[in-house]
C-alpha cells in the first residue's frame, strides 16, 4: 500500500502545472528566472533601466538577458554603456576580426590565410596620442608630431627586434591643375624592436598636396602591411590613415 501511495503521488506532481518564477535576490521576479544582482529592484512593477543593469534574467522563451530583463534574441547582452558591448573574450585578445568555425564556434578571423583586415582613422586632429593598431595587434602606427615636419612611425608589439623592409613611395601635385606632380620613392630596411617606437624612414611629412603609401614587410613571420597616410590642413593639422594586413 505503502508502495502504492509513492507511485500515485509521484505521478500527480508530475500531471502538476508548475507556472511559478523563480526570483534570485527579488521577491518580484519579472521573468521565468530572474536574478536581481545589487538587490535593488522594486518590489512590485518592473525594474528601472539602471535597476535592470545588474539582473541576469531567462525568459519563458528561453532567452537569456543580461543587463535586460526583455532579450529579444536567444541571448542579449546590454552594458548600458554606448559604444561597449559589456562581453569579454578572455581567450581572443587583439582579434580585430571575429569568425565561427564549421561547428558555429566563434574564433578569430585573423589568420595567416584569412585574407585582408582594414582599420583606419580619418581626419583627426594630429597629435602622437592617436595610434592606429592593426587588426591583430602586432603593429602600431602613428603621426609624431601637431604639425606638418613630422614623420610617420610604427612599433612592434610582440617577438623580438627583427627586421623589416619598408617601401615608401610618396605622391606630390598641384592642386586641381594635373601639372607640376612627382613621385618619391625610398626603400629602407630597418631593425626594429618591440614596444619602441620607430621613424619608418626619414621622409618627413609635408603638406596637404601630397600623401603616402608605405608597404611594410615583416621578414620574420611574413606579414605584410600597407599604410596610405596623409596631413590635411581643415580647421587645422589633421590626420588620416588606412592600415591594410595582409
Amino acid at each position: 500500500m505503502k508502495k502504492a501511495t509513492t507511485i500515485l503521488l509521484i505521478a500527480g506532481l508530475g500531471m502538476t502545472k508548475v507556472s511559478a518564477q523563480i526570483g534570485v535576490n527579488t521577491a518580484n521576479p519579472q521573468t521565468a528566472f530572474h536574478v536581481d544582482g545589487a538587490k535593488d529592484n522594486p518590489t512590485t512593477g518592473a525594474p528601472t533601466a539602471a535597476q535592470q543593469t545588474n539582473d541576469v534574467a531567462v525568459t519563458q522563451q528561453g532567452r537569456l538577458g543580461v543587463g535586460t530583463i526583455a532579450p529579444t534574441n536567444s541571448l542579449e547582452v546590454d552594458s548600458r554603456v554606448a559604444g561597449t558591448s559589456g562581453v569579454k573574450m578572455t581567450r581572443l585578445p587583439n582579434a580585430g576580426i571575429l569568425a565561427t568555425d564549421a561547428s558555429g564556434n566563434i574564433i578569430s578571423g585573423v589568420t595567416e590565410d584569412a585574407g585582408v583586415s582594414v582599420t583606419k582613422l580619418r581626419l583627426a586632429v594630429a597629435t602622437p596620442s592617436l595610434v592606429l593598431n592593426s587588426a591583430s595587434g602586432n603593429y602600431s602606427f602613428r603621426y609624431n608630431s601637431t604639425t606638418t615636419g613630422g614623420t610617420w612611425q610604427i612599433r612592434i608589439n610582440n617577438g623580438a627586434t627583427r627586421q623589416f623592409n619598408i617601401w615608401d613611395t610618396e605622391y606630390s601635385g598641384q592642386a586641381g591643375t594635373g601639372a607640376a606632380d612627382t613621385v618619391w620613392q625610398l626603400r629602407t630596411v630597418k631593425n626594429l624592436t618591440p614596444s619602441t617606437w620607430t621613424a619608418l624612414d626619414d621622409n618627413i611629412a609635408g603638406g596637404a598636396n601630397e600623401y603616402n603609401v608605405y608597404h611594410i614587410y615583416d621578414l620574420s613571420v611574413g606579414t605584410i602591411l600597407r599604410l596610405t597616410v596623409t596631413l590635411s590642413n581643415v580647421s587645422g593639422i589633421r590626420e588620416s590613415m588606412i592600415l591594410e594586413e595582409f
